[in-house]
């Protein structure tokens, strides 16, 4: 086994970068390999096996040497410090996530079923070797640093496609049907991610003129994208977040911000349906997307083969629709797909606790993004298999995590300072 020389709290921070720059950058691979899907892409060729199964082979690889390192550690669980009735029942509940998952998959040989729960392991890690805090400004320099590559990235792309007709994965020559992701060359799931972004960048320690800079940036990246599933639930995770901000803290800034974010989403409005809504592009694009609204309308019909078992199912099949919520429930069954939304719900109530006490501390950009992905996280699962989407499924779990943060260092001074300091 590995001797640890190191803090418990500095081994988790480790840890917790590797499993983020696992998120931010593994699939940086796509666009300058062209490799996604020949099924969905027009110049660009299936992710050959080793590619695919790499991002486990890296989680387990880090998740193996954190565990080797900590079992050195004298305090070894929390249990010889006493564990809350709900403290057993979040462990529970992560541990059949995780075991349901695997077995599943075992059962089935389906990787499908195997995306939807492996990155819990990590939660099981921490229930039984808590960190007490982190490096915070190391994980706020790992974020900065991300969304300037990914601001750049896109540019990249966006100029290589209009000068030289390199299309990203999801676009198709003479059409108006060319989505961009950024560094992910994933639309659909760097859509989702935005929120998490774009929260961390209104609230950190950065000049206004920067915010604003990086603010159009990232919007400009979002509408790119054209995932509507992603805009819609972005949208939406802003007005929600304020809404249990003000229910948790009871401050009227909650509702002010409210207030304005309502003033915004009449302008958008207004804009959809007096601009955007009568453009031959907007028809055009709609058109193109009826086969897709089709097919998750039809995620609703599985419900009548499987009648009143709900999903118990002892042969899952893995992806029945384009909808979260249908595909756990039809392949683990209706008390798997509980858990999954009681963890989630605990940790946005817990982030937003966190934000009540700490809303002037200067890291608490980390938390208001983890805030305000989680709940755009299950708004998207509504409309997008979006557990079994790789990063968002590992920056849920790291989100969970950061929602149990129990003290951040004393300092609380917020001035603008230079983004990678």
């Amino acid at each position: 086994m590995f001797k640890s020389k190191i803090s418990k709290d500095n081994l988790w921070t480790q840890y917790f970068l590797g499993l983020l720059l696992l998120s931010f950058y593994y699939l940086s691979y796509r666009y300058p390999l062209k490799f996604n899907s020949s099924d969905t892409s027009f110049s660009y060729s299936d992710t050959p096996p080793i590619f695919q199964a790499g991002k486990y082979a890296v989680f387990a690889g880090i998740s193996y040497i954190f565990f080797a390192l900590l079992i050195n550690f004298k305090d070894k669980t929390m249990l010889s410090k006493g564990i809350t009735k709900n403290k057993w029942v979040e462990i529970f509940l992560a541990i059949y996530i995780f075991t349901i998952s695997i077995s599943s998959f075992l059962v089935s040989k389906n990787d499908y079923v195997l995306q939807t729960g492996i990155f819990f392991s990590t939660l099981i890690l921490f229930y039984l070797y808590p960190y007490q805090n982190l490096n915070y400004k190391k994980i706020v320099v790992c974020i900065r640093i991300f969304i300037y590559l990914s601001i750049i990235t896109e540019a990249y792309q966006l100029f290589n496609y209009y000068f030289n007709d390199r299309l990203p994965a999801l676009g198709y020559p003479n059409s108006i049907s060319v989505r961009f992701g950024s560094i992910w060359d994933d639309p659909n799931a760097f859509a989702m991610i935005v929120s998490f972004l774009l929260a961390f960048i209104i609230k950190d320690n950065v000049s206004k003129v920067t915010k604003i800079i990086l603010t159009c940036s990232m919007l400009t990246v979002l509408f790119y994208t054209l995932s509507l599933t992603g805009i819609g639930a972005f949208l939406l995770s802003f007005p929600l977040g304020y809404i249990i901000l003000f229910l948790t803290d009871n401050k009227i800034i909650y509702l002010r911000k409210l207030l304005k974010i309502i003033l915004y989403a009449i302008l958008i409005i207004i804009i959809y349906k007096f601009i955007v809504e009568p453009s031959t592009f907007f028809q055009e694009y709609m058109s193109s997307k009826q086969d897709s609204i089709a097919a998750r309308k039809s995620g609703f019909s599985y419900f009548n083969e499987f009648g009143s078992m709900l999903g118990l199912n002892t042969n899952p099949l893995g992806k029945y629709s384009e909808t979260s919520y249908i595909n756990l429930l039809l392949n683990f069954g209706i008390f798997y797909l509980i858990a999954y939304i009681f963890i989630c719900f605990t940790s946005i109530y817990r982030l937003a606790k966190i934000i009540k006490v700490y809303k002037e501390h200067v890291y608490i950009q980390i938390f208001y993004a983890a805030f305000f992905f989680m709940i755009t996280f299950m708004l998207g699962m509504a409309n997008s298999p979006l557990d079994t989407v790789f990063p968002l499924n590992l920056m849920l779990v790291i989100c969970i995590i950061l929602s149990y943060t129990k003290n951040l260092p004393n300092s609380i001074t917020k001035k603008p300072k230079n983004i990678l300091t």
